[in-house]
């Protein structure tokens, strides 16, 4: 063993013993030896307590990171479903910086954007009651009709949920 790698687990003060003639007296010398060795192995103790806290930070320090790039991959993900690109994939948004996301495409927020918007959301919704008054498939207005009914379902219908939503513009 070396002297860096001695040093490394906390050893080498050994080393530091001297004869009786370096010293003097036969008492200090022994005094110094005992000195020497409780030192070394209680810095052999300090060394390896010191690896292992570094070690559990070492290991904990990852785990941190890790969960933190998770946590903030998240936030862009919802950032991104409420003002983002909605075609790009999770991966790609996480990938990206947080101005990167929001440069992307400049959304319009304009007053007239809003109410297309809200009105896009309410024929939808529309839509989806017209769809589960129906049945699937349409089997209930189906079954109206042929009963001779189908006049009412459909003017029950309009009063539920309004007028037929007209097409989306575009198609």
């Amino acid at each position: 063993m070396g002297i860096s790698e001695a040093a490394e687990v906390g050893r080498g003060f050994s080393g530091l013993a001297l004869r009786g003639l370096q010293v003097g007296h036969q008492g200090l010398q022994s005094a110094f030896s005992t000195f020497c060795d409780r030192w070394s192995w209680g810095v052999r103790a300090l060394v390896q307590d010191g690896n292992e806290v570094a070690q559990r930070l070492g290991l904990s320090a990852g785990l941190y990171h890790d969960m933190e790039q998770y946590a903030i991959g998240t936030f862009k993900d919802v950032a991104n479903a409420a003002v983002g690109d909605p075609h790009a994939s999770d991966q790609q948004v996480e990938n990206q910086s947080w101005s990167q996301m929001m440069q992307k495409d400049n959304p319009d927020y304009s007053g007239q954007s809003w109410q297309k918007a809200g009105q896009n959301m309410a024929n939808t919704w529309k839509q989806e009651g017209r769809d589960v008054a129906e049945g699937p498939m349409g089997i209930n207005k189906a079954i109206a009709d042929a009963t001779g009914q189908g006049q009412r379902f459909s003017q029950a219908e309009n009063q539920v949920f309004g007028p037929p939503p007209a097409p989306p513009s575009g198609q």
